[in-house]
């Protein structure tokens, strides 16, 4: 593996080594955008945080009206265009505005639902005329728009909806019949991103107005978290749709979703992000507190240990989120010049990294529901009362694996497109495999020297090219996407993921070591360790699952050993986990952003 310069591109993480420099990280967030986070914040801790409680009970005037004060503000114009009226912030200051989701409670599905897959499509794909009738009043909190996609029979298998559009003798509207399933804020939308088949065939999407006659909203369901956010199903029987809420092209409908869902995705993960390190804050601080035995909890071990991984899992999590984020925000500024990127590079920069944007929402939401759970574990009987935060983590964190597609398909789709993208040439795996024999496989940071830690990360992609060798080697090109093949993939995912993890963890620490002193280094240093012996330990699992479904006997005890050698041996984590578990105590959870 090789440092390179170039302009990353899609997949490109794991055949080149790369630098800190070339990686962006939250710390590279400027003056305005922390002044912008500033602002969101506030206005959660001001507006909403005393009405957590009467929202999850439903309190829809009590949503809209937040909604309206969020319009005030400016949070819905963050990425329209300056000739719309918008703010047009980078992608990089909207990743710094999602930060701000764990403190809207229920509030955060209405607002980024609105403000994400509810609004992109009319940024994107709005006529003149739609973006004056629909684009302006959403800025401005006048009306609320939600994404209709979802279908009772469809789920993951999104191009298969039924629901179809056939153009009426007039030629003035088409007549829509079929059912929705899962859209958020349906009760208290006006308009809805529609997506039909026109004449059954060809994937279309529209603006219908939530007072078309022939459109029936379900009863709000019955949720297992994000109390009172509003979700329900569409009826549309004979629903007219004007030709002028034609959204894109007939047949194009696919741009528009996949467009809004890969941005959705990167969306996510920084959301999920933010509930992660509220998880290890309400943790950390409960832990200093709490006394048992004679003394606070976050004296005891496995509290630290706690602690100390949710801590790890946090910080890793946002340097995925910032890491991808970056990736697309700088490829969009690479291609616009001086100028402001067109659609179709927007389209072809999303579709580019929609791999790493998969990889992000895993690792994040993940992390999300597992930090969640953890800070149930901490706060022992009492983060099982509804009257403690962890409990509302709990329930919320657990949408975030099934939201924006999900957590087993964006698996298989980052490992597909991976390998989609190696066979058409456009990523060097044929070459990466070849300098297997040439690898120097080892223990490199067993020592516990920081800057080893890139050996060890090396080390992990050698790992994963034996085991993209052996899977081609033992399944046909054609049958490699058969169902019988996913828990291949998945596994395959899940290592891709951990490298990318892996390295993004160490690569921000390292990017600001040079402005730490010495007792913050170590405190960053020892997450670091911390997380490369989590992905070491995950990638070792992951390949005994692979290799023990292709091999047996000593041909299988031979690939192990050849993965052995390259895996780090154990380090102590016991020191590791206590400097950080006190740090965070002291703290009460990670340092901040700003």
């Amino acid at each position: 593996m090789t440092t390179t310069t170039t302009q990353p591109f899609g997949g490109s993480f794991l055949i080149h080594a790369t630098s800190p420099d070339e990686v962006v990280t939250p710390e590279d967030l400027g003056d305005e955008d922390r002044m912008l986070m500033k602002a969101f914040e506030d206005f959660a801790d001001r507006e909403v945080g005393p009405h957590l409680e009467a929202l999850a009970q439903g309190s829809g005037d009590l949503a809209r009206s937040l909604f309206e004060k969020a319009a005030e503000l400016g949070l819905f114009m963050a990425e329209v265009p300056e000739e719309y009226g918008g703010l047009d912030l980078s992608v990089l200051a909207v990743t710094g505005m999602c930060s701000i989701r764990a403190k809207l409670g229920s509030l955060g599905s209405l607002i980024f639902g609105h403000q994400g897959i509810g609004m992109l499509p009319l940024i994107n794909f709005a006529t003149e005329d739609q973006r004056e009738r629909y684009l302006g009043p959403c800025m401005n909190g006048e009306m609320l728009s939600g994404f209709a996609l979802t279908e009772p029979g469809t789920g993951s298998d999104a191009m298969n909806i039924t629901t179809r559009a056939v153009l009426n003798d007039e030629g003035t509207h088409y007549v829509v019949n079929g059912g929705k399933q899962w859209i958020t804020n349906a009760a208290w939308a006006d308009i809805f991103i529609l997506f039909a088949k026109v004449d059954g065939e060809h994937f279309t999407a529209f603006i219908m107005d939530a007072d078309s006659d022939g459109l029936t909203v379900g009863a709000n369901e019955r949720l297992l978290g994000q109390h009172g956010s509003s979700v329900a199903a569409l009826s549309l029987e004979d629903v007219h749709i004007p030709v002028e809420n034609l959204l894109g092209e007939i047949g194009k409908g696919h741009l528009v979703a996949f467009c809004t869902l890969n941005m959705g995705r990167l969306k996510l993960a920084t959301n999920s992000t933010s509930g992660a390190r509220a998880a290890v804050e309400v943790a950390a601080q409960y832990a200093a507190e709490r006394r048992q035995f004679g003394r606070p909890i976050g004296e005891f071990g496995l509290i630290q240990r706690k602690l100390a991984d949710m801590a790890t899992r946090a910080y890793a999590a946002e340097a995925v989120a910032y890491r991808t984020a970056g990736l697309v925000y700088d490829a969009l500024e690479a291609a616009a010049g001086e100028g402001r990127p067109t659609l179709d590079t927007k389209l072809a920069t999303l579709s580019e990294f929609s791999a790493e944007c998969a990889m992000a929402k895993v690792h994040a939401s993940e992390a999300y529901n597992e930090l969640a759970d953890e800070a149930v574990q901490v706060f022992g009987g009492y983060g099982f009362s509804e009257e403690y935060p962890p409990a509302r983590m709990y329930r919320d964190s657990r949408i975030a694996r099934i939201y924006e597609g999900t957590n087993e398909i964006c698996r298989l789709y980052a490992q597909r497109a991976m390998l989609r993208r190696a066979w058409k040439g456009k990523l060097d795996f044929e070459g990466a495999i070849a300098a297997l024999g040439e690898a120097d496989n080892g223990d490199a940071a067993a020592d516990g020297d920081f800057d080893a830690h890139g050996s060890t990360i090396a080390n992990l992609k050698n790992v994963y090219f034996s085991l993209i060798r052996d899977v081609c080697s033992e399944v046909e090109q054609a049958r490699m996407f058969d169902a019988d093949n996913q828990q291949l993939m998945a596994s395959l995912a899940d290592v891709a993921i951990e490298i990318f993890a892996a390295e993004s963890i160490f690569l921000r620490v390292a990017k600001g070591r040079p402005g730490r002193d010495a007792d913050e280094n170590e405190f960053y240093e020892a997450m670091v360790t911390i997380y490369l012996s989590r992905a070491a330990d995950r990638t070792r699992q992951e390949a005994n699952e692979i290799l023990a479904a292709l091999f047996k006997g000593d041909e299988l005890r031979a690939h192990l050993d050849e993965v052995g050698g390259w895996l780090p041996l154990p380090v102590g984590l016991i020191d590791p986990r206590a400097l950080v578990a006190r740090a965070v105590l002291k703290g009460g959870g990670l340092p901040k952003l700003s």
